[in-house]
């Protein structure tokens, strides 16, 4: 999406602004302002990028490998008994009688 482009008055009276804001600045901000923008940019930042970057990487290079030397085995499904009679279900397991009658949900 292109912008339509400014009519020409437009474009003279921003210029105009410009150059009465200008006249209006002391040399020493002029000169400052002009050293700030003709310095060397500043590399501070990019080290952090550098860092994040790698960090990431290493990231994604352990994950890939702990993926090929155990990949991830699928759950095993139940398998379906057919039982007879609901008894066999309550005689499976008697850790389960124990607990109950440790606690009050038997009488609930």
């Amino acid at each position: 999406m292109s912008r339509p482009p400014l009519p020409s008055h437009t474009d003279a009276a921003l210029q105009q602004l410009h150059a009465q804001a200008v006249s209006r600045l002391s040399p020493a901000t002029l000169a400052r302002l002009h050293s700030a923008r003709h310095a060397a940019p500043r590399r501070a930042r990019a080290h952090g990028w550098w860092l994040a970057t790698a960090c990431s990487a290493v990231a994604a290079l352990g994950l890939g490998y702990s993926f090929t030397v155990s990949p991830p085995r699928p759950a095993a499904l139940p398998v379906a008994t057919t039982m007879d009679d609901g008894v066999d279900v309550l005689d499976e397991n008697p850790d389960l009688y124990v607990w109950l009658a440790g606690t009050d949900l038997a009488m609930e």
